[in-house]
């Protein structure tokens, strides 16, 4: 069976992804799924396990905002669900995320469904915040981007700065990757399984409107490469323009992380961290070897800037050291569930 099927959205891309992962679930047999709660109040937004198929329609698949990396609830809810299944929908970096986290800590994933959808971006939160007061809804603000997506998206600069220096937006690696940027959203969506396997155990044949076309596929890479372009040029020009008392390498953060002094906030938000928090040495100071092992499976969610309360570029910072542990270490985290940490 062909893995790149498309969906037919009949002008309402939001509608036909919960149409679809209603299916999903039914085919599937799942127990619940993991989604970010859909709310326009962001203290609410937080991860939310629904357990009955109709809720699908409360989720919001295209939402503009990220308060937390659903990775760090996997491993819990996986725990607290055992023997049940479960399907999860994920971001690009959340996906990424996971895959990383799986290398810290065993997690089983044999009865978790994967499901990735291509990032739109994602607003600052106070910028959220300030939108909400005047009368905008998460409804509202998840059409304007849906408009832009053969785009690539609406104009980055409205995004966190995580979202802005992004160059994988694409969703990649889960049991399914829904593909909207480069598409005609409002005609048609992607969906693209991991292997044949995969689709045949989920009747994909059966629940979408038949094979994707070479172009439509071309289209929708063409879209990616376009991306990764644009955003290398907005992380080159942000590093170009980091302050000189902010970190650009690996012991210039250690340093900063130890003026910080109790605060862990960026810690305590990472997905990585919640796993495998890093450890301090006997003489009470960070070790290098516990940052190396955090930023090496970096995912670049940027959760860790938004939590920030000194408001520091953490996302700018981090990207810049991960990228040279990346040439350093021949490792590109998020890329592949078998290739072992370096660390």
């Amino acid at each position: 069976m062909n893995t790149q099927r498309i969906i037919l959205a009949n002008g309402d891309p939001s509608g036909t992804v919960q149409n679809f992962l209603g299916a999903i679930w039914a085919q599937a047999g799942l127990d619940g799924m993991l989604v970010a709660a859909s709310s326009d109040q962001p203290t609410n937004g937080k991860a939310r396990l629904i357990e009955r198929a109709e809720l699908i329609g409360e989720v919001n698949p295209f939402s503009p905002l990220m308060t937390e990396n659903l990775a760090r609830e996997i491993p819990r809810v996986i725990d607290e669900q055992t023997g049940k299944r479960l399907g999860v929908l994920l971001r690009p970096c959340e996906l990424r995320a996971l895959v990383e986290v799986a290398k810290h800590v065993p997690v089983n994933l044999e009865n978790l469904l994967t499901i990735c959808i291509d990032c739109l971006g994602t607003l600052p939160l106070e910028d959220f915040e300030w939108r909400a007061e005047r009368g905008r809804t998460q409804d509202s603000l998840t059409d304007g981007a849906v408009q832009f997506a053969r785009q690539g998206g609406i104009l980055d600069y409205r995004h966190r700065m995580a979202c802005q220096i992004c160059a994988v937006p694409g969703a990649q690696l889960a049991d399914l990757n829904i593909n909207l940027l480069g598409l005609p959203v409002h005609q048609h969506i992607l969906v693209q399984a991991r292997d044949t396997g995969t689709a045949e155990r989920l009747h994909l044949d059966q629940i979408t409107s038949g094979e994707a076309g070479s172009e439509v596929v071309r289209q929708h890479e063409r879209a990616l490469e376009q991306l990764t372009e644009r955003r290398q040029r907005t992380l080159e020009r942000v590093v170009k323009n980091l302050a000189e008392d902010q970190p650009h390498d690996l012991e210039g953060l250690i340093t900063q992380l130890e003026q910080c002094g109790e605060c862990q906030d960026c810690m305590v938000a990472c997905p990585i961290c919640t796993v495998d928090f890093p450890e301090r040495g006997a003489d009470g100071h960070i070790t290098r070897q516990a940052v190396v092992r955090w930023l090496v499976s970096c995912a670049g969610c940027g959760m860790c800037e938004q939590a920030c309360s000194s408001q520091l570029p953490l996302a700018t910072i981090f990207s810049l050291i991960r990228e040279r542990m990346d040439e350093e270490l021949g490792y590109s985290p998020g890329t592949s569930w078998n290739t072992p940490l370096p660390v």
